[in-house]
Parts: structure tokens; sequence; C-alpha cells
């Protein structure tokens, strides 16, 4: 593909550094590809403003139906993040725009937040935490949690969603001493982390006898609410939930009563169905619960390899060739 001229959009120009694009690499995408216009779009600053409408390609996350209607030169999608749930929508399979998402970006942070949340359950951070904000803080309030605390080695977890992130949490829970269980799309073979595969269909099956259970489900038409009463209530009342996927994949309202009455044991959380949480959640009182706020992708690594993906997709555009993460729309897990 020969062009004069690329337009871009994007709404990656907001205050949290997240969401915005670093000037280093908006420089080095300018000299890189002269002919690249970066057009902010979809923020604060650009309410009301017409789309352009020479825009081919959209790179962010607040994309609406509204916004994809608006471009109608629109021919490639690529979304900071790894869910794309906003691309699920009639007009994107119907004009055959090509989405792409930031797998790979964010895997390594995820699957750190996701370890972390584990081990502090385990070894009762969240004890330590309540029992400073009560002004007990010591080893005699600490104590009186002496038998829930565990190491990992022989703990069993079951990850669901097992794609880059899950593949990365599943070698880093397998060196920590724990038998690995995870729920992916399809069929697949055990390997050296992971001792069974389970289906989605089987979730309330899987959860059944683990110590923990981490929720990496993107959020689909399959996903939504999938974690509800049903689930939950099939877990051990001394198991924790951790989800660093998507909130909307969780009944909060089933979740926050296991957590209430000691169904389960206790829950590491980064994402909600509401965010954020509102003043009165009952999340941020219960004391058997870790809380980030959307957090969990959080890190200095990712802008460089945003930057990288983005590059080499670029080149690949406008050579004409697949561009690397494509997502397959039909496929909905």
């Amino acid at each position: 593909m020969m062009a004069t001229k690329l337009v871009m959009a994007s709404d990656l120009f907001l205050d949290l550094q997240l969401y915005r694009i670093p000037d280093w690499a908006l420089d080095k995408l300018r000299v890189s590809f002269p002919f690249l216009e970066i057009v902010e779009v979809n923020t604060p600053r650009t309410a009301g403003e017409p789309l352009p409408e020479a825009a081919e390609v959209y790179w962010g996350n607040r994309v609406t139906p509204e916004i994809i209607a608006g471009l109608p030169n629109l021919r490639w999608l690529h979304f900071g993040s790894v869910g794309i749930d906003k691309a699920l929508v009639p007009e994107v399979k119907e004009r055959g725009i090509v989405v792409t998402n930031s797998a790979g970006t964010v895997a390594p942070a995820m699957a750190a937040s996701a370890i972390a949340f584990i081990a502090g359950l385990a070894r009762g951070f969240h004890h330590a935490w309540s029992d400073r904000r009560s002004g007990t803080f010591g080893r005699p309030s600490f104590d009186a949690h002496f038998e829930t605390l565990g190491d990992l080695d022989g703990q069993s977890v079951l990850i669901v969603g097992y794609g880059d992130v899950g593949s990365r949490l599943g070698k880093g829970c397998r060196a920590l001493g724990m038998h690995v269980s995870g729920i992916r799309r399809g069929s697949a073979t055990p390997d050296g982390d992971v001792e069974e595969f389970f289906e989605l269909a089987r979730l309330a099956e899987a959860v059944a006898g683990k110590d923990f259970v981490v929720d990496l489900l993107p959020l689909t038409s399959q996903t939504r609410g999938v974690f509800d009463a049903a689930v939950i209530g099939r877990m051990e009342r001394s198991a924790y939930f951790v989800n660093v996927g998507r909130g909307e994949t969780v009944d909060q309202e089933a979740l926050v009563s296991a957590l209430r009455e000691g169904r389960i044991a206790g829950a590491g959380l980064d994402v909600y169905e509401r965010f954020p949480l509102p003043p009165d959640s009952p999340l941020l009182e219960l004391d058997n619960v870790i809380l980030t706020p959307h957090v969990a992708g959080l890190s200095r690594s990712y802008w460089p390899r945003a930057y990288e993906l983005v590059h080499a997709n670029i080149e690949r555009y406008m050579a004409n060739e697949p561009l690397v993460n494509t997502r397959d729309l039909s496929r909905e897990y």
C-alpha cells in the first residue's frame, strides 16, 4: 500500500500515564513515518469536535460504536489493552475492519500482579493491613490468623482464561510448587506447567477443591457474569478468588455475599463491575479482601513494548502484510 498520508485517530492523550502516549514515542513514530498524522479524539479536550473522517486507523481503548460509524475510512482498530469487547459490534465485522490488541505488552505485569495477590492472600497480608487500620498491629494480633496462613508449595490453582497472561502465571505458580489447572478456549493438552485443562462449560466443576481461582477472562457474551452464585458456591471455604481479568465476568453481589459470610476465605481484586468503586462499596470495608484500583497491567515497561508493536504493525499495514495480534472476531471466548 502506497500513501502520502496516513491518519490515525487516538484517544491515548488522557492524564493517566497508561492512557497517554509518551512524547518520546510520538516523536519516534513521526520520524519513522513522516506521512503519519495522529489526531486526538474522544478525550475531554476534544469533546464536541468533529471526527477525522480520513482516519484509517484508531489506536486506543475508548472507541464506541458512534466513533466507528463516524470514521467511514476506518480499516484497522488497535486496542492499547488486551480486551477487545468494544469491537464486538456488527459494524466492525460487516465493514471488515481489522482488529488488533496489545497482548504481550501487559502480560508480564498482569502475571506478576496475580502472583502478588496469591502470595499476599496466602501469607495473610490482608490481616496485617486490617490490624494496622484497627490499631492492633503486631505479632499477638496476627497470631490469631495462624491457622489461615500457608505456603504455596503443594497448593492448587485454577487459571481461568489460559492465554498469554495465563501461561506466564502458570509457569510462575509451577515454579512455586503449585499444582496448576487451566481453562482455555478449545481443546488443550496438559504440559509441563498445567496438569489439567477444562472447558469453560465445566467451570463449576473446575473450581471445586482448588485453593486459588484466578480469573483472567476477557469480556464476551459467553463470559459475562460466568462467575455467578452457583460457581462461587462450589469453591472451598478455604479458597481464595483473584480477578485481574474483567470485573463484569463476576456477579459481584454474589462474591460479596460469599466473602461476608465466610463461604470463601478471601479475594484479591483489581477489576470490578463498576469502576471507580463507589464510596459505599462493601468491598472497601471487607477485611478479607486485597484491592488494587485497576492497575494490574501498569508497568514502566508498557510503553516501550506498546511502541514496538505499533511501529511494527504500521510497517506491516503500509506493506499490506498481516498485522501482529490480529483477533478473529468470529471466535468470542
